[in-house]
């Protein structure tokens, strides 16, 4: 234990990837095993796992028991691992807080509502209400507002609260921003579609693994476009967490991403052009317009948060 307390950060870093994936591989057919004895008797599990003709696909399956095993491996490894409060991964008190919320989340909202308005005016998007009546409406994007919050918090404590911040101990802050973009934007690709039926399976967790990896590697230029993206996406995150100092921001501006890319999909339906290289696919950044309105949001954030009223905040200047 005194030898990993001494390692580098990013090496207990990728360490620590390494056994999430080796533990939910290991852990998989065993949560397979207990589905395969659910879908029998219990309707919501059927409902959940979109469980039909006496198959379901695991991979979904896969990313929960890893996300599960991640949060379980940093609590049990915290102390080396030098998360030592709420603190140390961004959430910290500061009396900005919730206007740093706001402005995230109007930020992220309104620059994607100005890149769906230019792709609409382009043709490229269709109005196509995907919504039964005005009650299931508002029901939806009720749904989709709490999605977009829960994702905006799991996901900006595990990318910048404690991958960008366990890199930053140890590397400059623009090599710490890169690789943490490039993880970020990799993983959004864990999504295999492995279709399994019930019966004992051992190396299940492995072939959903494998599979990813397989993908990775064969589709990589079709995926490269929505690697560039997500890639841009993860340094605006990590800047808004740098200039503040805190996860609020970057949250928010999370939050308002998913919600308008959920509604988008709510109201609006893609219409395939030549253009896809300026307008992107259905894919929100996989053209050039999207990669244009990100480091737009970056100049914004270097804008309003270097303005003098923020004096309660210590920024990293970058």
């Amino acid at each position: 234990m005194n030898s990993f307390e001494g390692t580098k950060q990013y090496k207990k870093i990728f360490l620590l990837f390494l056994v999430i994936l080796c533990v939910s591989s290991i852990l998989a057919p065993f949560i397979k095993a207990l589905l395969d004895s659910l879908v029998l008797f219990s309707p919501f599990v059927v409902d959940l796992l979109h469980y039909k003709q006496e198959s379901y696909d695991f991979g979904k399956v896969m990313r929960r028991i890893m996300l599960a095993v991640a949060i379980l491996m940093i609590f049990l490894f915290r102390k080396p691992l030098m998360i030592s409060s709420f603190a140390t991964i961004g959430i910290k008190h500061t009396q900005k807080w919730r206007e740093q919320l706001q402005m995230g989340f109007l930020l992220g909202a309104g620059m994607l509502t100005l890149y769906i308005a230019f792709l609409y005016s382009a043709g490229t998007r269709i109005l196509d209400i995907d919504a039964k009546s005005f009650g299931d409406l508002i029901f939806q994007l009720a749904k989709i507002l709490l999605i977009a919050g829960l994702v905006g918090c799991i996901e900006e404590l595990f990318f910048r609260g404690f991958i960008l911040q366990s890199l930053l101990k140890d590397l400059p802050a623009i090599l710490a921003v890169c690789i943490t973009s490039i993880f970020y934007s990799s993983l959004h690709f864990l999504k295999v579609k492995l279709i399994v039926s019930p019966g004992i399976q051992p190396y299940v967790g492995f072939m959903v693994i494998y599979q990813f990896l397989k993908n990775f590697v064969v589709d990589f230029n079709t995926i490269l476009p929505s690697m560039v993206g997500l890639f841009l996406v993860g340094v605006v995150l990590s800047y808004a967490c740098l200039r503040t100092n805190s996860l609020y921001l970057s949250i928010g501006l999370h939050a308002g991403w998913v919600f308008l890319i959920k509604t988008n999909s709510l109201f609006f339906d893609h219409v395939h052009r030549n253009s896809n290289w300026l307008f992107g696919d259905s894919n929100v950044v996989t053209g050039v317009l999207g990669w244009v309105l990100l480091i737009i949001t970056l100049i914004i954030i270097r804008f309003v948060t270097k303005m003098p009223h923020n004096t309660d905040i210590t920024p990293y200047h970058i």
